[in-house]
């Protein structure tokens, strides 16, 4: 019987395990997921709902944030970029993100209320996705000191 038990609570330290892996893995993802959903759905509230080339502007201006910030994070890709973090590190750098998501959110609304509307489906996903990824990295930073500060207690 105690092999049952202990296979129980393997399972379920496993289960545990692979599910703080997941979230590891996911959390950048989905709230970048959510924050261009959110944009997207802000200037289809400001403007009227986006023409087939304006879809494609969208895109290309979420696509061209990234690019952009990979050029300067790995020095014109002469670096390769770093994932080395700690797990409990990430977990509270992700769990700080409603204001990344909210602040990206707010710059491409407030673009989208001064831009032309054409503008506005280019200039407003770049600028919301820039400053998800900046403002991502000072949550991950501000998460470092508390874990940090946690280990010298």
């Amino acid at each position: 019987m105690a092999a049952r038990g202990s296979q129980r609570s393997g399972q379920s330290g496993l289960f545990m395990s692979e599910l703080r892996l997941s979230l590891r893995i996911n959390a950048g993802a989905y709230g970048y997921s959510v924050m261009i959903t959110c944009t997207l759905a802000i200037l289809a509230a400001i403007h009227v709902p986006p023409a087939p080339g304006q879809i494609f502007l969208f895109l290309l201006g979420a696509a061209a944030s990234f690019a952009t910030v990979e050029t300067i994070a790995t020095r014109g890709f002469s670096r390769p970029p770093s994932d080395q973090e700690r797990s409990d590190v990430v977990a509270l750098g992700s769990s700080l993100s409603l204001v990344s998501i909210a602040l990206g959110v707010a710059a491409a609304g407030l673009l989208g209320t001064i831009l032309p509307e054409t503008a506005s489906w280019i200039v407003g996903p770049f600028t919301a996705s820039i400053t998800y990824l900046l403002t991502l990295s000072v949550e991950m930073s501000v998460a470092r000191r508390i874990e940090e500060s946690r280990e010298v207690e």
